[in-house]
């Protein structure tokens, strides 16, 4: 019933090869390029199978039949790859449109159905005549002209698409796309070859009894160029989801392209700005955008004294063909920044306009800043004053006890007070009432000494008033320090829920994967959201909102470790991040959490709220080894559990298929 010939060897050498490459891709199945080729290649291995057992069959009727069953698999193997050149080029918004999907699937069952159906219409293979080798030819029918040139045309395009890929991306992408452009040329040729015998031996299909060969460079793709390990990343998942604003001008300042934050700071829809010349939408650029095209500008642009932003306008330039094709506006929200600085300005002109003296020295007691009222009172200039020590106004009235206990008191970071008598330039003496403060950084390490000095040798008749001066001052000073370790917080705290933010995360997190590698440990991820948490605003206003995100706050710093990761999210989601605890640990504490507020109330306002939450767990590096793939699982799984009904976690490992 069955022939081993040469032919059949070799097409069961590239059956095998496909099915290494099957193999390989369907590690990657989880990223949506990585899904789509390795059904891509599973479909031609299975068409590979079908070839090699049409020619190894011996009967006329099995050979017919192996020939329809390989019809099936080769067009199958066209739609998936045509969705995987879309990913691959960039385009996965367009390969998930359900009309993009059903051309594929017409496609397909257009087809194959064909050669299905053959023996009633003869459409595709009219007669069949026996050559030598146990090989027959299949004499084509009118529709197969059909087959071949929409086939020819699905080439084409996916060979455009890899061509856009190999312009457009980075150096590893750019070799990965020459790899296949090069594979899929030489399939081309040898299924032209095919097509007009080229080789002169009739009822051979070089395409499948050479593709070892073709499949080879696909290999070399997968394994040696980390082919579905690199992909390029959707412009609408990078660009869109930033918070600062980006936007696109082509060389007469036309936006060309812009993300939802900056259209959100022009005050309109995206659509809506595409084409128009910025100057029109936003005069207040009209002076930087008159500058030199090919320079780079950076700016502070402030909008109706509420809104403050870094600016940065930069060209662009493309690489095919080179030069210069626009420019880039990159605007950065920097008003919390800029009402702390403003707030630090007026508390500095505070102390510049002070009626009293106030003196900073470095922690040796060297001078490094004296206010005006110092120099007023000393008689020395600011010049003859920086770098030096206080010693220069020393009368030598004062005991030397009196310094020692001061000098002790400051070094262990606590604030003196007390009298001394000083010098002025001239030889007078004065009394002062000096209160010495250390300034303490992050890590508790003194860096400065700050004294206020208030002259009292008139006036100690005011002793009311110097207090009330004193306090002041002194609550001037914690309001520095204060606003100083806000700056140092905002940069990694959520105002809100006073967790960590995605900033904090940022910075954290690639210090955390790298550490499991090395040590080779898994890290858990649980993203959390609160079910219809819509709704809860919508009812009970935002500030009932509010604290429920504080009571969630609450309840994750409780079940939670000290060396884990809990910042929020956005909005009402969450991140957790478990090291070196696998998934099934952190699905019970993700699990007892859950119960735990599903079973709490909360009280606001004479309201009694209740809440859920949904919950999905990924596992690295098990799931994936970079972070933006193992954030996406758990977000998958975290949509899955609210697919599914909500207030339940969802482990990534346990969807059989990406949902």
């Amino acid at each position: 019933m069955f022939m081993i010939t040469p032919i059949v060897i070799s097409c069961f050498i590239s059956t095998v090869v496909l099915a290494i490459n099957t193999s390989i891709a369907w590690r990657h199945r989880q990223e949506r390029s990585g899904y789509y080729f390795s059904l891509f290649t599973a479909s031609l291995a299975f068409w590979g199978v079908m070839v090699t057992l049409g020619y190894a069959a011996k009967p006329l009727s099995l050979k017919i039949f192996f020939a329809v069953l390989d019809a099936w698999g080769y067009r199958t193997a066209e739609a998936f790859l045509l969705l995987f050149a879309l990913c691959f080029a960039g385009y996965e918004h367009i390969a998930e449109k359900k009309w993009m999907k059903a051309i594929a699937v017409l496609h397909v069952l257009s087809h194959a159905l064909l050669a299905s159906t053959n023996q009633w219409h003869g459409l595709i293979w009219k007669d069949f005549i026996p050559q030598a080798n146990n090989v027959v030819l299949f004499v084509h029918g009118p529709a197969f002209a059909l087959t071949v040139i929409t086939g020819y045309s699905h080439a084409l395009i996916c060979m455009t698409l890899f061509v856009i890929a190999s312009f457009r991306g980075s150096n590893i992408i750019k070799r990965q796309a020459r790899l296949l452009i090069t594979a899929f040329l030489i399939h081309i040729f040898l299924n032209v070859a095919y097509n007009i015998d080229l080789f002169d031996v009739p009822g051979v299909d070089w395409t499948s009894s050479t593709s070892a060969f073709t499949n080879v460079f696909v290999l070399w793709a997968l394994s040696g160029q980390k082919l579905l390990d690199i992909n390029p990343i959707a412009r609408n998942k990078l660009i869109n989801n930033l918070s600062d604003g980006l936007i696109a001008l082509d060389l007469k300042n036309r936006i060309i392209d812009i993300n939802r934050s900056a259209a959100g700071i022009l005050g309109s829809a995206e659509n809506a700005l595409l084409g128009k010349n910025l100057e029109d939408v936003f005069p207040r650029l009209t002076l930087e955008l008159m500058e030199a095209p090919e320079k780079e500008i950076k700016f502070e642009l402030n909008i109706d004294d509420q809104r403050y932003y870094d600016a940065l306008l930069s060209p662009i330039h493309d690489e095919w063909p080179k030069g210069q094709i626009g420019r880039m506006i990159i605007l950065r929200d920097i008003t919390e920044r800029k009402q702390t600085e403003l707030r630090l300005l007026q508390l500095h002109k505070a102390v510049e306009q002070s009626p009293v003296s106030v003196l900073i020295t470095d922690i040796q007691g060297n001078i490094e800043y004296v206010n005006p009222h110092f120099t007023k009172l000393t008689g020395y200039e600011l010049n003859e004053v920086i770098g030096k020590n206080p010693l220069i106004i020393q009368s030598g009235s004062t005991p030397r006890e009196t310094y020692e206990e001061m000098w002790n008191t400051i070094r262990s970071g606590k604030v003196w007070r007390g009298d001394i008598w000083n010098k002025k330039k001239n030889g007078e003496l004065y009394c002062e009432l000096e209160i010495i403060t250390p300034v303490i950084d992050g890590d508790g390490a003194i860096v400065n000494y700050v004294a206020i000095k208030e002259d009292i040798t008139a006036q100690k008749e005011a002793d009311a008033k110097l207090r009330e001066a004193h306090n002041k001052l002194e609550e001037q000073m914690s309001e520095i320090q204060a606003l100083q370790s806000d700056l140092r917080e905002q940069a990694i705290r959520d105002p809100l829920t006073k967790l960590h933010n995605r900033h904090y995360l940022k910075e954290t997190l690639n210090r955390e994967l790298s550490r499991a590698m090395r040590e080779r440990y898994p890290v858990s991820f649980l993203l959390l959201d609160i079910d219809h948490f819509k709704h809860v605003n919508d009812t009970y206003g935002h500030a009932a909102g509010d604290f429920v995100l504080r009571d969630l706050a609450d309840h994750l710093a409780e079940f939670t470790r000290t060396g884990d990761i809990v910042c929020r999210y956005g909005g009402e989601e969450f991140l957790v991040v478990f090291p070196n605890t696998k998934e099934q640990d952190a699905f019970l504490i993700a699990d007892r959490l859950r119960v735990s507020i599903q079973e709490s109330l909360i009280y606001v306002d004479r309201h009694v709220i209740s809440i859920t939450v949904s919950a999905g767990i990924s596992e690295f590096p098990t799931h994936g080894q970079y972070e933006a793939l193992i954030l996406e699982s758990a977000d998958k799984a975290l949509y899955h559990a609210k697919y599914n009904g909500r207030n339940q976690v969802v482990l990534w490992s346990k969807i059989k298929a990406p949902f």
